[in-house]
């Protein structure tokens, strides 16, 4: 019988893993170091590193993107739900930073490594999310009416970087930077 604590473990030691190196640069034998297991272990509890990879994408992508689908629910309040999601995120990011330095990473990633190949449906799945929460405010926004894609790749890109220079001390989150950052974002929309 698996234990949960055991694969708890395995899951929290390859995400501190793959954030720090990549990867493509960790080996199954430096997760079962670290995780103070066997291989046999592992195996058992996910068959291969990417079965570890898919169940971290399946777990930790389905938390952030329950996440944003949640904060993008259209509400017919632009402001209100694009900062909602940029405070949800960096809120996640703070709670979860190995995990979401992997999310950033594979966001801008190249097509074709393993690990992007089965990371795209969360991607794919939160792309659609950002796009759609853009179509439906190209109501009340005329002017975004036939940019609503490149609109929601742009948020979703701002947001990224605004998170990943938050992790890296670049930026401290106030309830100033966030209007500062939203308003900046809105006011390129507006114009």
């Amino acid at each position: 019988m698996k234990d949960e604590s055991t694969e708890n473990i395995i899951l929290t030691k390859a995400i501190g893993l793959f954030a720090a190196k990549g990867y493509e640069a960790i080996g199954v034998q430096e997760i079962c170091d670290v995780s103070e297991i066997t291989k046999p272990t592992l195996y058992y509890y996910f068959g291969s590193k990417s079965g570890l990879f898919s169940k971290i994408a399946e777990t930790k992508g389905r938390e952030l993107t329950d996440l944003i689908r949640n904060a993008l629910e259209y509400k017919h309040d632009f402001i209100f739900s694009t900062t909602k999601v940029l405070k949800d995120e960096i809120d996640f990011a703070l709670k979860n930073k190995d995990f979401f330095r992997i999310h950033a990473n594979l966001s801008n990633s190249p097509e074709g490594s393993e690990a992007k190949i089965i990371y795209k449906e969360v991607l794919g799945k939160i792309s659609k999310l950002f796009e759609d929460f853009f179509t439906l405010s190209a109501n009340e926004f005329g002017n975004m009416r036939g940019k609503e894609k490149l609109y929601s790749i742009l948020f979703h890109g701002n947001i990224l970087s605004v998170i990943s220079n938050v992790l890296n001390n670049s930026i401290k989150v106030t309830d100033e930077t966030i209007y500062q950052i939203i308003h900046s974002f809105v006011y390129g929309v507006a114009s």
